[in-house]
């Protein structure tokens, strides 16, 4: 049991996709999807990431993709302890960060965020919590220490804040697991707090753990404040829009049948999910992660320049997109034109940029899909 109590820790404390929902009181529009019968294409215009050549352009493991204010495309690559940076149509242009323990180098890259005012954001547990460079690179130092628990799953937001999640587990006559997804500034306190949830903490329920935090919900964070949720749920599918100060503006939800997954789609992310955590805990430990026989009603949400959010349908395998305004009304739905099947693995960034995504489970190599928002 103590094994397995490691590896569960060893799983939160790293996790990376990780959770959302929550807020005050608000009442709930109603959406149909027979409201509208529009539909729009996506088209791949660009990609970065080359099996073998250029060093520039290989990626080792990606954690994460963002666009900067500059519409500069940042990538954060814990295999190369880096940022590499390219232009929007896939250019590279420098490279922040390298291995080592020194100051402005990386040891323990977990997350990242392109702050609203152009600074960046490293959160780097073994160089003391969340580093910050200037857009050029140059490192400015230690903005926030966490030695133990840092912020996870950041995403860039308005001036010099962040969004992201943080997990703690408390150790008294019964261990809890309690998290939230807030924002945060210049201090190691929320500022404002968009979703906390707490539950008991068993080490030998695996799947439990990774379902209410790894696998919870979605979001994302604009440049003016605003915070977009979705709960990443087998029954419901809802949304919600927070102001910077975690109120609640905007919630909606919409009727939408469940959807059953293929044994063969169990028996990948099966053996996908324990291959994954295989590689992250300690040798020797028993992994057994049972997935849900239900698809999600969503899995990633974004934001548009046109102040329009995007939720992806989790119930469908290639990627299909419901877009709203900014009062809960379906306005399209989009869909990537050629991603495939194969394509329920990736994870999409959406911004007034446009749209990103890269494959959390590569077939051959890392590599990262730039389109184009209609």
């Amino acid at each position: 049991m103590k094994r397995m109590m490691l590896a569960a820790l060893f799983i939160i404390s790293t996790a990376v996709v990780l959770s959302a929902c929550g807020g005050n009181g608000s009442e709930i529009s109603q959406v149909s999807p027979q409201e509208t019968e529009e539909r729009v294409s996506i088209a791949i215009v660009d990609s970065i990431g080359i099996e073998l050549g250029d060093s520039n352009y290989v990626f080792a493991n990606i954690m994460a993709v963002e666009y900067g204010p500059d519409g500069n495309i940042y990538v954060l690559d814990r295999g190369t302890y880096s940022l590499p940076v390219y232009s929007s149509d896939g250019e590279f242009i420098r490279r922040i960060a390298n291995q080592g323990s020194g100051p402005g180098e990386l040891m323990m890259p977990l997350a990242m965020a392109l702050l609203g005012n152009g600074r960046i954001a490293i959160c780097d547990p073994m160089q003391r919590g969340i580093n910050t460079f200037t857009p050029e690179g140059q490192w400015e130092g230690v903005s926030m220490e966490f030695n133990n628990n840092p912020p996870m799953r950041m995403t860039g937001a308005d001036s010099n804040a962040f969004v992201a999640l943080k997990i703690t587990i408390a150790f008294e006559e019964e261990p809890t697991t309690s998290f939230i997804v807030g924002r945060y500034e210049d201090i190691p306190e929320p500022t404002a707090i968009y979703y906390e949830d707490e539950f008991p903490f068993n080490p030998e329920d695996l799947t439990e753990i990774l379902n209410r935090t790894m696998f919870s919900t979605e979001y994302a964070a604009d440049r003016n404040g605003n915070v977009y949720l979705t709960p990443m749920s087998t029954e419901d599918y809802i949304v919600r829009v927070f102001d910077r100060d975690g109120n609640m503006t905007l919630e909606f939800q919409r009727e939408v049948d469940r959807v059953e997954k293929s044994e063969d789609e169990i028996a990948e992310e099966k053996r996908w999910m324990e291959a994954w955590l295989t590689s992250i805990v300690p040798q020797g430990v028993l992994i057994d992660y049972d997935p849900n026989p239900y698809r999600y009603m969503t899995t990633d949400i974004g934001y548009d320049s046109q102040n329009r959010i995007w939720v992806r349908r989790g119930t469908e395998l290639v990627p299909v997109f419901d877009v709203y305004d900014m009062e809960g009304e379906l306005l399209f739905i989009a869909e990537v034109e050629g991603a495939g099947e194969d394509a329920q693995y990736w994870d999409f960034m959406i911004d007034e940029h446009g749209m990103l995504a890269y494959s959390l489970n590569p077939e051959l190599f890392h590599k990262i899909w730039i389109m184009e928002l209609p």
